[in-house]
C-alpha cells in the first residue's frame, strides 16, 4: 500500500487550502455563489451566438452531422481553453503577490500557493466544460473523442503554470510585469484562431510564417485539440497532441525549476 511522506501531505493540504481561498474569494458575498459558475459560460454562448451568428453572420465550421453548426459554439469551444491559460498567467503573480507577507513570517513551499489558485481556475473550467458538453449533448453532437478535452485542458494548465511561475518571479521584482503580460496576452488573442477559423490563414495574403505561428503556438495547439474533439467529433492529429504535450512538459519543467531556484530570493522582496 502506498503512503505519502509526511512533506507531501503537507504540500497537498496547502495546495488545497489555497485552492479553496481562491474559489472563496472568486464569488464572496454572492447570494448564488457557484451557480454562476454555470450562468456566466451559457450566457457566453447565447451572447456569442446573437452577435456572431446573427449580427454579423458569421459561418461556423461544417460539422460532420450538421447538428453544432453555431458560431457561437464554435467560440465557446476555444474560449474554454484560452481563459484557463490567460486565467493562470494572469493569476500566477496575484497568487504570490498576495502570499508575500506570510512567506517572511514562516516557511512553506511558496509554489503551493500558485498551484491551489491554478487548481480554483481547473475546477471552474471543468465547470464550464460541463456546460458545453450538456449543450453538445442537446446538440446531439457528441461523441467518445470528448475524452480529448480534458487532454487539451490539462495541457493548457500546466502550459500556463510553466509561464506563470516565471512571470510571478519577475513580477515580485518588477511589478510592471503584470501590465505587460496583461498587454501580450491581449495581443496573443489574436495569434489564435479563437473569433475567426483556420481557413482564413490559407488565403493568399497571409504571409507563410504568419500561418505557421498561428497553427503552430501552444495554446492554439491546445484548442485546435478541444475542437477536434468536442466540435468536429474527431480524433485530433497526433502531430498537433504531441506537438503540445512537449510544449507543456518543456515549459512547466523550466518554469517550476527557475521558481523552486528563486523562492529563496523572491521571499526577500519587499
Amino acid at each position: 500500500m502506498l503512503t505519502l511522506s509526511p512533506s507531501v501531505r503537507k504540500s497537498a493540504t496547502l495546495i488545497y487550502h489555497f485552492a479553496e481561498r481562491e474559489s472563496k474569494a472568486r464569488y464572496k458575498r454572492s447570494l448564488l455563489g457557484s451557480f454562476w459558475s454555470f450562468m456566466n459560460p451559457l450566457t457566453t454562448v447565447i451572447v456569442y451566438s446573437f452577435v456572431f451568428g446573427i449580427v454579423y453572420g458569421a459561418k461556423a465550421p461544417l460539422t460532420d452531422n450538421g447538428n453544432a453548426e453555431n458560431f457561437g459554439l464554435y467560440l465557446f469551444t476555444g474560449l474554454i481553453v484560452w481563459s484557463l491559460f490567460t486565467g493562470v498567467v494572469n493569476g500566477s503573480m496575484g497568487w504570490l503577490t498576495s502570499v508575500s507577507d506570510l512567506r517572511k513570517k514562516i516557511y512553506f513551499p511558496t509554489e503551493t500557493a500558485l498551484l491551489g489558485g491554478a487548481a480554483a481556475n481547473a475546477v471552474q473550467t471543468g465547470l464550464e466544460a460541463l456546460v458545453l458538453i450538456a449543450i453538445m449533448g442537446v446538440a446531439a453532437n457528441l461523441s467518445w473523442t470528448l475524452i480529448f478535452l480534458p487532454v487539451a485542458i490539462t495541457m493548457s494548465l500546466f502550459f500556463a503554470l510553466g509561464l506563470g511561475f516565471i512571470a510571478a518571479v519577475f513580477n515580485a521584482r518588477y511589478r510592471d510585469i503584470q501590465y505587460l503580460i496583461g498587454i501580450l496576452l491581449n495581443v496573443a488573442f489574436f495569434a489564435v484562431p479563437i473569433v475567426y477559423t483556420p481557413d482564413l490563414l490559407m488565403e493568399d495574403n497571409v504571409p507563410d510564417l504568419a500561418r505557421v505561428f498561428v497553427e503552430w503556438n501552444p495554446p492554439a495547439l491546445f484548442i485546435e485539440i478541444a475542437r477536434d474533439a468536442m466540435y468536429f467529433l474527431e480524433v485530433p492529429q497526433w502531430n498537433r497532441v504531441l506537438a503540445g504535450l512537449a510544449w507543456t512538459v518543456v515549459t512547466f519543467a523550466v518554469g517550476w525549476w527557475y521558481f523552486r531556484d528563486q523562492s529563496m530570493a523572491i521571499s526577500e522582496e519587499p
